[in-house]
């Protein structure tokens, strides 16, 4: 449903903290490689069960025949599906959060789409069934969306829902994703899409520097710092200066320390610890080490709860820890996502969380 009668400008991203109507999700299936969807399903199971009783669990199948089977597991392992809705959506891969719609929502309490274009995070991957997943969820839930001109993946944005952005330029200021945009163009198409009108930006870290830690989203922020709230940033550190990861999390330290919120506020840093996981199969020839991008800032922040990927790591306690710090009031969830981080993503890469409407739509 294109929103012909809505103004785009009247709109904003809310922090992921704010209230949810539910969580997408795109269910692994065998025609990325055979056996892709029983290797990661149990993590999917693990996230409905995990979700279910806070919120809508929305869930994108390949057709009826997938949704039974999710349902007959659902009831095997004892997980309530009251909450649970599927959809036929054709799909290439499970990166909700990155080819999924960005939801905004207006001072009425009125929830949009943005659908941005993707581009399988600069012609890496195919996309050609994933770039049309925003319009088609707008299809099939009646929701307004605006179709924005430019190249924009989920991963790539931390909003304090206040009007600050935050993200790194290699991932969005980018040739491969918006050739011949400015930063100043760029600045512009989001703050009319996303409200936004503050802007961090951290250099973040190319595609032959990511190489080296196995990640092809050239630095998404949702791997180098996230807010927690308004004015709190959780950044990812590691004191090894062999770590490959070191120079740009340096970087990104020093320039988050210079960094102000939009009422010109100093942001409270707290830094996370980085695990060291390696990739144990797969491998492919993209990569140039064994070395994962796992960050336990790949979370998701639900209603009540916050989901945190763990790795079987030794920092994984600590980083729960200081997570549960940060979130009052909610239940941090761990779920072990080794299978999946050795697929380039974590629990916020699966997930893109959907704003509650105040109206009735």
């Amino acid at each position: 449903m294109i929103a012909k009668h809505f103004n785009p400008a009247e709109f904003r991203m809310p922090a992921e903290w704010e209230p949810h109507d539910g969580t997408w999700l795109q269910w692994p299936q065998d025609k990325v490689y055979d056996g892709y969807e029983l290797k990661l399903e149990r993590i999917w199971l693990h996230m409905v069960d995990a979700l279910n009783d806070h919120e809508n669990v929305h869930i994108i199948v390949n057709g009826e025949r997938q949704s039974d089977h999710i349902v007959d597991q659902l009831e095997y392992y004892k997980i309530g599906s009251k909450n649970v809705h599927f959809y036929v959506i054709p799909t290439n891969d499970v990166w909700a959060r990155d080819n999924g719609p960005i939801f905004v929502i207006n001072d009425a309490g009125q929830v949009a789409i943005t659908d941005w274009a993707f581009n399988g995070w600069g012609d890496r991957f195919p996309y050609d069934l994933d770039d049309k997943v925003p319009a088609a969820i707008g299809e099939e839930v009646g929701i307004p969306v605006f179709k924005v001109p430019m190249v924009l993946e989920g991963g790539a944005v931390g909003v304090n829902g206040k009007g600050t952005f935050m993200a790194t330029k290699s991932s969005i200021i980018d040739t491969f994703r918006n050739p011949g945009k400015s930063q100043a163009d760029i600045e512009g198409v989001l703050s009319q899409y996303l409200g936004v009108t503050h802007f961090i930006w951290l250099t973040g870290a190319g595609r032959d520097e990511c190489g080296l830690w196995g990640d092809e989203t050239d630095s998404h922020i949702d791997i180098v710092a996230r807010f927690s709230d308004e004015s709190t940033v959780l950044y990812n550190w590691t004191d090894n200066e062999n770590d490959p990861r070191y120079g740009m999390l340096r970087k990104s330290l020093q320039e988050l320390k210079n960094a102000t919120t939009e009422s010109g506020k100093p942001m409270t840093l707290v830094p996370l610890p980085m695990p060291e996981v390696y990739q144990t199969s797969g491998m492919t020839d993209w990569r140039r080490s064994t070395l994962t991008d796992a960050a336990y800032s790949n979370y998701l922040i639900a209603n009540d709860i916050v989901l945190v990927p763990v790795y079987g790591h030794a920092h994984d306690k600590r980083a729960l820890a200081i997570i549960a710090e940060h979130f009052p009031g909610r239940e941090v969830v761990a779920i072990e996502v080794v299978a999946l981080i050795e697929h380039g993503g974590a629990i916020g890469c699966v997930t893109q969380p959907q704003p509650l409407a105040m109206v009735d739509e």
